[in-house]
């Protein structure tokens, strides 16, 4: 769902290093003076609450359980290629999307 150049983008940065990355920042509406800041861990942390979305509907599609659910996710304001409302990476598109290989529809 999401650009690999955004993707790359949130693997790269860090408090330490923005500068470079500062036209990048704007692009993604990432940085100082938006609702999404750059953090040390931010890749790793939109791993784990992405991962665990994951892992819940691919848990669901194998009936593996009847409910799954991610108290870390629900970031769902993140975009294809822009960060917005503190969500970096929607989770909730990346498990729809897993849920829909198995089920015609998905009620979100």
């Amino acid at each position: 769902f999401h650009a690999e150049d955004y993707i790359e983008f949130l693997r790269r940065v860090s408090p330490d290093n923005v500068r470079p990355f500062s036209q990048q920042m704007s692009r993604f509406n990432v940085g100082e003076c938006t609702d999404c800041p750059i953090y040390d861990g931010i890749y790793e942390f939109c791993q784990m609450y992405s991962g665990a979305s994951i892992d819940g509907a691919l848990k669901l599609n194998q009936k593996q359980v009847d409910i799954a659910i991610n108290w870390s996710g629900g970031l769902h304001h993140a975009k294809k290629s822009e960060a917005s409302g503190f969500c970096y990476v929607n989770d909730i598109v990346l498990a729809i999307l897993e849920l829909l290989k198995y089920h015609q529809r998905v009620l979100y």
